[in-house]
């Protein structure tokens, strides 16, 4: 399994200080205009924590744009549209948190997951201990990153957390 990682599972895992737990699970993917939402939306020294972790940069094509069905073209943003695509005809499991890109990668059956979804993998691995991922999920949830409350708690009493 390759993994396409969107711009907010970036940022969370850089915030935590975590991308190289990420590139640890298996080969990672980024799309460098994915790159660079990360270098306009975040914080100082993401893009090169980035690219220090391993993960690849994708070049992409506009003309993947013509190739999206115009039904699933209305609901996403560019850079949403550009990863599906890629996901999708590459073969690609992509990392998201966008509830809108998630749905629409469910609909085609197109692989997704989310940050809590690393921060669960990178414990089944044992890549990390599980008292650092209990500070990523509190750190996380101080950010108000947008996760969902409920499967914060169910991972929380995964790891035992405090």
């Amino acid at each position: 399994m390759i993994l396409l990682s969107d711009a907010n599972v970036l940022m969370d895992l850089g915030h935590v200080r975590g991308l190289s737990a990420l590139t640890q699970l298996t080969a990672v993917e980024v799309l460098d205009v994915v790159l660079t939402e990360c270098h306009h939306h975040s914080q100082p020294g993401l893009v090169e924590e980035i690219r220090a972790a391993g993960v690849k940069e994708i070049k992409s094509q506009l003309s993947w744009l013509s190739s999206i069905a115009p039904d699933i073209s209305r609901r996403l943003s560019l850079q949403d549209r550009l990863n599906f695509y890629y996901a999708q005809t590459f073969s690609r499991t992509l990392l998201t948190n966008e509830r809108q890109l998630r749905l629409t990668c469910q609909a085609q059956g197109v692989g997704v997951h989310g940050t809590l979804w690393v921060i669960a993998e990178v414990h089944a691995r044992q890549i990390c201990p599980a008292e650092s991922l209990c500070e990523w999920l509190d750190i996380l949830s101080d950010l108000d990153r947008r996760l969902p409350m409920q499967e914060i708690a169910i991972l929380k009493e995964t790891l035992n957390c405090p």
